[in-house]
C-alpha cells in the first residue's frame, strides 16, 4: 500500500456518511480527483483501498466513533504505522469532519505490532523517537517530583542507581553510597540497623515487593526521619540474589500521628489508674492534715511540738496540691480555653519545677505583681513550661543557675528586650515567659533543627524529640511566638510570647485612667507659674 505523505488532511462527510467535500492531500494519496470523490461513501471506498480495513471502520461514521485506528500493513502482524482518524462532528451544519494524520500504532497495540514496516519509514522513525523522548521526559519529571527516592541497590548494600532526592538529606555522602557498602547502614539509628539487615538478608527474600520501616540520622544535625522501605528482590533461577529496585518514602508525619495515639492512649490508661490512687491519697493527707490540725489548735504557743505540727499540717496540705497538679498533667482533658492570669500560672507551676531542678542548683524568678490574664489552655500552658524547665536543668547538670521570668510587653517592642540578633517584635499586647541557663548553649549546626520533630541531643532512652516541637505547635495556635537565643559556654534562654486577654471593660478603665492623668497634669500646669514670672 502506498504510504501516505500528509502530515494531516480533512474529509466532510454527511450525516449518511458520504462525502462532502474533501482536501487536496487525501485524493492525491488516493489518486482520484475531488469531483469523482464527493457524494461517495467514504466507508466503501477505504475499505477499496484496503480490504482489511473493513472490520477498524466503523458502520455509522456520523455518529459511532470519534476516534480510531487503521493500520497500513494488511498481514497477519499487527502493523505499527497507520492513519489516526478523529471525527468532529458540527450539528448545526449537519456535516462532521474527519481529520486523518499518520503516526505510529497507539499504545497498547504497539507493543505486539510487527516493526519491520517501522524501518522503512523515515518518518515512523521520527515519531518513534519523539515519542520516546517525551516518555522519557515524563518518567524523568514523575521521578523529580514524587515524594520518595527511587533505588537500585547491589547485593553488597552499595546502590547503582539513587534519584535527587537523596541529595538534600545527605548532601555530603550520596555520592559514597554508590561505593561504600557500609555508609548507608552507617546511617541507619543505631537500634534500627539489625532490623534492617535481618530484612535484606537474601536467604529470606522471595522475588516479590515488600516492605519495612526504619530510622535514619541525618547529618550535621543528627536529626531522626523515618523511611518507609518498598522494595523488589531481582533473583536468578536458581534463587541468587541480583539487588533491588525500591522506593523509600519520608514518613515521619505518619510517625509522629502513630507516637501521638500511642501517647494519648498511654494518657488514657494512666488517668484510669492514678484516678482511683489519687483519690486514695487525697483521703489520706485530708486525715492527716484534719488530725494534725485538730492538735495544733489544742497545742499552747510554747510547746515544744507546736512548731513540728505546725509543719505536718503545712506538708499535708501541700502534698495534696502537688499530687493533684502531677494528675493534671498526665490526665487527658480537652482542651478548653478560658481567661487565665498567667503569672498565677507560672508561679503555681513552681512547686513541680522546683522538684525536678536539683536542690544544689539555684533558680531565680521575676513574677512582678500585676495580673496578666491569656485566653489560654491552662494544661497545655503548664507542660510547655514543664518541657523547657527539664531541658534547662539538662543544660546546666547537677549546678548551675536558672532564670525564670515573666513581663508584659507592649505591641511593637523587641522580645527580650532585643537582647539578640533577629528577635521579633511583639505583633500585639501580651506576655513574654523566659527561662534562662548559664549552661553550655547549642552549637551553632543544631538550631536550625532544636524545633523539628524527633529532633534530640539526648540518648534515646532519655528525649523522644518531641518536647519543643510540641512547644512550638502549642504556641502557635495560641497565636504567640516562641524562640531562642544562645551563646556556646554561656547559656540559652527561651522566649514565649502569648498575647493578652484585653476585654472592653479593661479597655475602657485603662482609657478612663488615661483621661485622669491628662486632667490632672493639665490643672498642675495651669497652677504652676512659669520659672521666669513672678510668683
Amino acid at each position: 500500500m502506498k504510504t501516505p505523505h500528509f502530515e494531516n488532511c480533512q474529509v466532510a462527510l454527511n450525516p449518511d456518511g458520504s462525502i462532502y467535500e474533501v482536501s487536496k492531500e487525501f485524493c492525491d494519496w488516493i489518486g482520484i480527483s475531488s469531483d469523482k470523490v464527493i457524494g461517495e461513501s467514504f466507508r466503501q471506498l477505504m475499505i477499496g483501498i484496503e480490504q482489511s480495513w473493513d472490520s477498524s471502520l466503523p458502520t455509522k461514521l456520523y455518529s459511532d466513533h470519534e476516534k480510531f485506528f487503521l493500520p497500513l500493513v494488511a498481514s497477519d502482524r499487527s502493523s505499527s504505522i497507520g492513519l489516526h482518524i478523529t471525527l468532529q462532528r458540527y450539528e448545526k451544519l449537519k456535516v462532521s469532519i474527519l481529520s486523518i494524520t499518520t503516526g505510529l500504532a497507539p499504545h497498547d497495540s504497539l507493543k505486539d505490532a510487527f516493526l519491520g514496516d517501522l524501518m522503512q519509514n523515515p518518518k515512523a522513525i521520527a515519531s518513534t523517537l519523539v515519542r520516546l523522548q517525551k516518555a522519557e521526559s515524563r518518567l524523568s519529571d514523575y521521578i523529580s517530583n514524587f515524594p520518595g527516592i527511587f533505588f537500585t541497590q547491589r547485593p553488597d548494600m552499595t546502590f547503582s542507581y539513587l534519584s535527587k532526592g537523596i541529595r538534600p538529606l545527605f548532601p555530603e555522602d550520596y555520592r559514597e553510597f554508590s561505593r561504600d557498602s557500609g555508609l548507608f547502614l552507617s546511617k541507619i539509628f543505631e537500634q534500627d540497623r539489625e532490623h534492617f539487615v535481618n530484612e535484606t538478608n537474601p536467604q529470606k527474600q522471595k522475588n516479590q515487593t515488600y516492605s519495612f520501616t526504619y530510622r535514619v540520622v541525618l547529618p550535621p544535625s543528627n536529626q531522626i526521619i523515618y523511611f518507609l522501605d518498598v522494595r523488589t528482590p531481582s533473583m536468578t533461577k536458581h534463587g541468587k540474589l541480583l539487588g533491588y529496585d525500591g522506593v523509600l518514602i519520608d514518613i515521619t508525619r505518619q510517625a509522629i500521628a502513630e507516637h501521638r495515639l500511642t501517647n494519648s492512649v498511654w494518657r488514657e490508661g494512666l488517668a484510669t489508674l492514678t484516678n482511683g490512687l489519687v483519690h486514695d491519697f487525697s483521703n489520706l493527707m485530708a486525715g492527716i492534715f484534719s488530725i494534725s490540725e485538730l492538735y495544733f489548735g489544742m497545742m499552747e504557743k510554747d510547746d515544744p511540738m507546736a512548731n513540728g505540727m505546725g509543719q505536718i499540717k503545712k506538708s499535708a496540705m501541700q502534698a495534696q496540691k502537688l499530687v493533684r497538679r502531677i494528675i493534671d498533667l498526665h490526665r487527658e482533658k480537652p482542651a478548653n480555653r478560658a481567661v487565665q492570669d498567667l503569672r498565677l500560672l507560672l508561679k503555681d507551676q513552681m512547686d513541680l519545677l522546683e522538684i525536678i531542678i536539683p536542690r544544689s542548683a539555684k533558680i531565680k524568678t521575676s513574677f512582678g505583681k500585676d495580673a496578666l490574664p491569656a485566653f489560654i489552655e491552662e494544661t497545655g500552658f503548664r507542660q510547655v513550661i514543664l518541657n523547657l524547665a527539664i531541658n534547662a536543668r539538662d543544660a546546666i547538670g547537677r549546678s548551675g543557675k536558672i532564670s525564670i521570668s515573666i513581663r508584659r510587653v507592649d505591641k511593637g517592642s523587641l522580645l527580650l528586650s532585643g537582647k539578640g540578633n533577629s528577635l521579633p517584635k511583639a505583633k500585639c499586647i501580651g506576655a513574654e515567659v523566659s527561662i534562662s541557663d548559664n549552661g553550655k548553649g547549642i552549637p551553632e549546626d543544631i538550631r536550625e533543627n532544636l524545633f523539628a520533630p524527633f529532633f534530640s541531643t539526648k540518648d534515646a532512652s532519655k528525649g523522644s524529640g518531641f518536647g519543643l516541637y510540641n512547644s512550638k505547635l502549642f504556641i502557635e495556635d495560641h497565636n504567640g511566638e516562641i524562640g531562642f537565643i544562645s551563646e556556646e559556654g554561656k547559656g540559652s534562654t527561651f522566649f514565649l510570647f502569648i498575647p493578652l486577654f484585653i476585654n472592653d471593660e479593661s479597655k475602657k478603665k485603662n482609657l478612663k485612667k488615661a483621661r485622669r492623668a491628662t486632667r490632672e497634669f493639665v490643672k498642675v500646669r495651669k497652677s504652676t507659674p512659669p520659672k521666669n514670672s513672678p510668683a
